[in-house]
């Protein structure tokens, strides 16, 4: 049975961050893959906020397109929006019977996963977590979930959010993005 894992994200852009992560996640569970699942719609984010979909997803696949383990996917392009997890997962799941699926989350997601549409689906599957920096801890118990397990990823003090602000800014964002991103930024 094949081992993949699921890395889900709008990836606005994908940074080094999520290589790192992906790159720790396919080492330590040993993946046969791990798939970038770019989100065209997050239904806890504003539309406003977030750039082109279709242009999140080329620049994801260009970084991809040299990579043997990491792979870009699209399925959510194809299913209704705004997007679900549970629904995506279900769909991948029914789609790929031999495969075991991993689903990759921030600590941060984690503490508000109670609050996704059917969030005990999605508990039916390994959750693997990394953790954020300057989190607020969550109220709820899911991190002692039977199927919910942390492990010591890189501490990454990186996020989409923060390389945004830096391109307002008109800073330089070459060393917080792979090479392939940044070739297809329209930033100078």
């Amino acid at each position: 049975m094949k081992k993949k894992g699921l890395f889900f994200g709008t990836f606005d852009p994908l940074h080094i961050g999520h290589v790192s992560i992906a790159r720790y996640f396919i080492k330590k569970l040993n993946l046969d893959e791990l798939w970038l699942v770019v989100t065209p719609l997050n239904p806890f984010k504003k539309t406003q906020n977030i750039s082109n979909e279709l242009k999140r997803l080329e620049m994801v696949k260009s970084f991809c397109f040299n990579q043997k383990k990491i792979i870009c996917s699209s399925i959510e392009f194809k299913l209704s929006k705004p997007n679900y997890t549970a629904d995506t997962l279900s769909f991948i799941v029914k789609e790929n019977p031999k495969a075991k699926f991993f689903v990759i989350l921030g600590e941060d997601n984690l503490n508000t996963l109670h609050l996704w549409k059917d969030c005990e689906k999605i508990l039916e599957h390994p959750i693997c977590v990394y953790p954020r920096k300057n989190l607020k801890k969550g109220s709820n118990n899911l991190i002692n979930h039977k199927m919910v397990r942390v492990y010591d990823a890189p501490l990454m003090e990186i996020s989409s959010t923060l390389i945004r602000d830096l391109i307002r800014k008109n800073k330089s964002i070459k060393d917080l993005v792979p090479e392939e991103i940044f070739a297809k930024m329209d930033i100078t």
